[in-house]
């Protein structure tokens, strides 16, 4: 009786613990998502001003070319935040550095190998084919801005495991401490850049390498000041690491093609049905909008790393508790971000962008309807990311993607922008969010019976 009375005693603190540090998590989380939102919403407009419609459009497209190309990390960000969360749990050390430092020295090597890559390919490509599409953007500019935006994105690709380490140690607020300085600093490199007017390519580069500036010395700092114990070496990297982080981390790998595929492609097929300004109308207010993600992201990010604790315990009734919980806080909170951003969308494009900008009641109704359903899916997927369970999310991402990509085309004549959106919805509701539900119930059920 004596042993169980400890272990529940045991578990009851563990669950303290592990809410306050999710509840710590979220809380700090609020200041830099929208500080990380606001940059920039808060840069638009002196970069739409400077910059000029079209390549502004041109850049919102290699934009979202990265961040397709999110899965260049092979999944190992997201291997490495479910492996390391057991390993702390079972309080393993040795081998939390052998995955920091395995992470690290491999995608280390892919950033190398892509800034290769991109500074072969981007200048063999004949820009001159771009002076039929725009009178006012130079090909020339165009060549440096795809090569600066693409290089600052692999750049990003091993620096940004500091953030995954410091959410799996439950450290989120020190993760979200530096997005903060991150945000703020993009912002006054982007102002400065302008206001000194250093050239269309200077307040590009202000923009795409300040973030990685900060997650760098986020890095420096943490390896050198907080836990020195982990601090990524060498010696301490191994091949079995690599092919136990690879086997989870090609799980998510060839999850975020889906996903990044699915999510990312609208600013693509704008343009391919409409001209740049179109597509920068279009950027503009799902930028807008995408503050609405806020909620989403506060609880997904550290509920990740908690879940797999707590499973790793054996704490189902906990991970119950909380999903239920977090759903009803991330669809509440946006579903009443939405009902402000509908009602004041104007009013916020003029004090924004100034007179004369609007933004459609059908994009802005649709794009609130997109987040409510990614709210309440969110925290059943999140279960099932924490113990590598991805099965279920392949079947409903791929289902999606195939479904949505040409329902977007189809929709487009007939409701204009409002159209991609809402074909999201519908092709989410279909297909994801029955995934969402099984493959949550799969996990507890499987953890239950290992228990």
């Amino acid at each position: 009786m004596s042993e169980a009375n400890s272990e529940a005693t045991s578990r009851s603190s563990g669950a303290a613990l592990r809410t306050r540090a999710l509840l710590l998590g979220i809380a700090t989380g609020l200041g830099s998502r929208v500080l990380t939102l606001a940059a920039p919403l808060l840069t638009i407009p002196v970069t739409l001003h400077y910059l000029g419609a079209d390549l502004f459009g041109f850049w919102m497209i290699v934009t979202s070319i990265t961040a397709i190309g999110m899965f260049a990390d092979l999944g190992l960000g997201n291997g490495l935040l479910t492996r390391l969360v057991w390993a702390v749990a079972e309080h393993d050390a040795e081998r939390a550095k052998t995955l920091v430092s395995t992470a690290y020295l491999t995608l280390g090597g892919v950033a190398l190998m892509l800034l290769a890559v991109i500074w072969l390919v981007v200048p063999s490509i004949d820009w001159q084919r771009i002076e039929s599409q725009s009178a006012t953007l130079q090909p020339a500019t165009a060549q440096v801005v795809a090569g600066l935006a693409l290089s600052a994105f692999a750049i990003t690709i091993p620096l940004s495991l500091v953030q995954r380490v410091q959410y799996a140690l439950q450290e989120a607020w020190k993760s979200n401490t530096w997005q903060v300085a991150g945000a703020i600093a993009t912002i006054a490199a982007v102002y400065a850049a302008a206001l000194l007017d250093l050239g269309v390519v200077a307040v590009i580069a202000a923009a795409v390498f300040a973030g990685p500036f900060v997650i760098l010395l986020n890095n420096v700092f943490y390896y050198a000041v907080s836990h020195r114990e982990l601090t990524p070496t060498l010696r301490t990297a191994s091949t079995s690491a690599a092919g136990s982080l690879l086997r989870v981390g090609f799980a998510f790998f060839f999850l975020s093609i889906l996903t990044s595929v699915s999510l990312n492609v609208d600013n693509l097929i704008v343009a391919k049905v409409a001209d740049l300004p179109t597509v920068s109308q279009f950027a503009i207010t799902t930028k807008l909008f995408a503050l609405l993600a806020l909620a989403v992201t506060l609880v997904a990010l550290p509920l990740w790393p908690a879940n797999g604790e707590a499973l790793a315990r054996g704490d189902v009734s906990w991970v119950r508790r909380t999903t239920r919980a977090m759903v009803l806080f991330s669809v509440g909170a946006v579903a009443l971000g939405g009902i402000v951003l509908v009602l004041a969308r104007n009013l916020i494009a003029q004090l924004w962008l100034g007179d004369g900008h609007g933004i459609s009641l059908g994009l802005a109704l649709s794009l609130t309807l997109w987040s409510i359903v990614i709210a309440f899916c969110s925290p059943f997927f999140s279960v099932q990311n924490s113990v590598g369970r991805l099965s279920y999310q392949y079947v409903g991402w791929g289902l999606f993607a195939a479904a949505s990509i040409p329902l977007k085309f189809l929709l487009y004549p007939l409701l204009g922008l409002a159209g991609i959106p809402l074909a999201g919805v519908a092709a989410y509701l279909m297909f994801l969010l029955p995934t969402a539900l099984l493959g949550y119930r799969a996990t507890l059920s499987q953890v239950v019976a290992h228990d």
